[in-house]
């Protein structure tokens, strides 16, 4: 009987000592979860990253004959026939404010409505204001920048920026969405492994729990008399 009550006392002792270094590493596994997920939580993207007027206006070549080419993919749309404030039809603006410089274009140039419209089609719901914003700024600044460089055709030199700005600005948009669902499942990621570790420690606590029992069990049955 002793050699078996020490046999056991033995195995008993391991499996302490294995319970609470797993335990200690459960834990420290949960610390550096929560840092992830901290981290994780910091690094905000912007759903909605900015395209500045320069930007665009410096991504276009300097020359009409080099311009050819950006403003025969879509961008000369503008030239269309000219229309007025009774012939705007923008389903996807519905309920946005338009600046002036874009209304402008857009009263003018028929033709730019319906590309304005699948601009927008591709534009969350609330960034489609700011998308708006920026792209009468582009205006305003191709406009002027226009007027005061030698171009026989201005309006196609504004539709090019128009063209390059809906260009970059959506390319932006649709990379920020894939960055933030990436970063959304790794959060998902992280609180799942967290709640692994969670309960595993829940679990490595009630078996200490129980082992210190039955020890302290057996040193009362070993001091009773017999």
């Amino acid at each position: 009987m002793r050699i078996a009550d020490n046999l056991e006392r033995r195995l008993l002792g391991t499996a302490r000592v294995l319970c609470i270094v797993a335990l200690v590493g459960a834990v420290l596994a949960m610390m550096a979860v929560i840092a992830a997920l901290a981290a994780s939580g910091n690094a905000n993207v912007s759903a909605d990253p900015p395209v500045s007027a320069s930007a665009v206006l410096a991504s276009i070549p300097g020359t009409e004959a080099a311009n050819d080419a950006i403003s025969s993919n879509g961008a000369n749309g503008t030239n269309g026939a000219y229309g007025d404030e009774a012939a705007l039809e923008l389903p996807a603006a519905a309920g946005l404010a338009l600046p002036a410089p874009l209304r402008a274009v857009l009263y003018q140039h028929n033709a730019s409505q319906p590309m304005l419209d699948a601009w927008l089609d591709n534009v969350p719901l609330a960034d489609r204001q700011q998308f708006v914003d920026e792209l009468s700024q582009v205006i305003a600044h191709a406009t002027h920048h226009a007027s005061a460089w030698e171009w026989d055709d201005r309006d196609r030199y504004v539709a090019t920026a128009m063209n390059q700005y809906a260009r970059f600005k959506i390319e932006r948009i649709a990379s920020a969405q894939s960055l933030i669902e990436a970063a959304q499942a790794r959060s998902a990621q992280f609180r799942s492994s967290l709640g692994t570790l969670l309960a595993l420690a829940g679990f490595l606590t009630v078996l200490l729990l129980l082992l210190a029992i039955e020890r302290n069990t057996r040193a009362l049955r070993v001091q009773k008399p017999g």
